[in-house]
C-alpha cells in the first residue's frame, strides 16, 4: 500500500547511474482519480522533471528507484491531468461538508483505494463523483446520479432573429489633429473592432459599460486597450464608448 504524503518529497534515484535525479514535489492522477500517473520532481539546479509511475523500479521508505535516468523527461508544459486533492475540501452532491482529504491510499499497481478526512474518516474511490482544483465531491449514500450528465456546452447557444439588425453611421469627434473626421458604422454584428476606432486605444473609460446580459464589458477608469475594444465593438457597444471616454 502506498499513501501520496509518504511519496510525496520523496528523493527519486537513477540506479545505473547513481545520481539523484529530484525529489517529488506534485502527484498527478487521472481525471476520474482512479490511478496515479505522474510525479513531478524538482532536480537540485530547479529543473522540473516528470516520472511516469510505470517507470518506477521500486518505492522505498526514504526514496524511489528507477532503473536510469531515461526514466524522467523534463517537464515542457502543463500537464491536463488532476493534483493530487490532499488539503482540498469534500462535500457530497447535496452540498453536505465532509471534511478536509489529509491522504490518499493507492495499491502497488497505483489504482487509488481510499481518502482519508481530517475527521478521522475514510471515503472509498468508488464514492468519488468529481475532482477539481480546491473541492472534491463525492456521491451521497442515498442517491448517485451520473455526473456526466452535467457537462457543459461547448459552444455558447445564440438565438437567432429574423430582423436584421441596420448599420448607423456615426461621425467621430475628436480633438487629435492627426485623426480625420470619417464616419464609423456601428453594428451588433460586427465582429472585429474597426481601425477607425484606434484612436481610442490609450483613452480611459469615464463609466462602466454592459452587454445585453447587464454582465460588466468595460469598468470606469480602465485604460482602453486592443482586447477590451473587440469585446466593446463586438457587442455593439462603440458608440456608448466613443461618448465616455477621454
Amino acid at each position: 500500500m502506498y499513501y501520496s504524503n509518504d511519496i510525496k518529497s520523496l528523493n527519486v534515484l537513477s540506479l545505473y547511474e547513481g545520481e539523484l535525479l529530484g525529489s517529488v514535489d506534485k502527484l498527478y492522477f487521472d481525471k476520474k482519480m482512479k490511478k496515479l500517473l505522474y510525479l513531478e520532481l524538482i532536480s537540485e539546479n530547479d529543473t522540473r522533471l516528470l516520472l511516469p509511475t510505470k517507470n518506477i523500479y521500486h518505492i522505498g521508505k526514504n526514496a524511489i528507484t528507477v532503473k536510469n535516468n531515461q526514466a524522467v523527461s523534463l517537464k515542457v508544459e502543463e500537464l491536463e491531468f488532476s493534483i493530487c486533492p490532499v488539503g482540498s475540501k469534500a462535500y457530497t452532491i447535496k452540498g453536505e461538508y465532509l471534511g478536509i482529504i489529509t491522504e490518499m491510499s493507492m495499491n502497488e499497481k497505483f489504482l487509488t483505494e481510499k481518502f482519508s478526512l481530517d475527521n478521522n474518516t475514510t471515503l472509498d474511490v468508488k464514492n468519488l463523483a468529481s475532482c477539481g482544483k480546491n473541492t472534491v465531491i463525492f456521491y451521497d449514500k442515498t442517491e448517485h446520479v451520473d455526473i456526466s450528465r452535467f457537462v457543459p456546452n461547448k459552444s455558447p447557444k445564440f438565438f437567432k432573429t429574423k430582423r436584421t439588425l441596420q448599420a448607423e453611421i456615426m461621425p467621430i469627434e475628436t480633438d487629435d489633429p492627426k485623426v480625420e473626421t470619417q464616419a464609423v458604422p456601428v453594428n451588433n454584428e460586427q465582429k472585429a473592432p474597426s481601425q477607425n476606432a484606434d484612436f481610442l486605444l490609450g483613452r480611459v473609460c469615464t463609466k462602466d459599460i454592459f452587454n445585453f446580459n447587464n454582465e460588466i464589458l468595460i469598468k470606469a477608469h480602465t485604460i482602453i486597450n486592443k482586447k477590451n475594444l473587440k469585446e466593446i465593438n463586438r457587442f455593439g457597444k462603440l458608440r456608448e464608448l466613443m461618448l465616455f471616454s477621454k
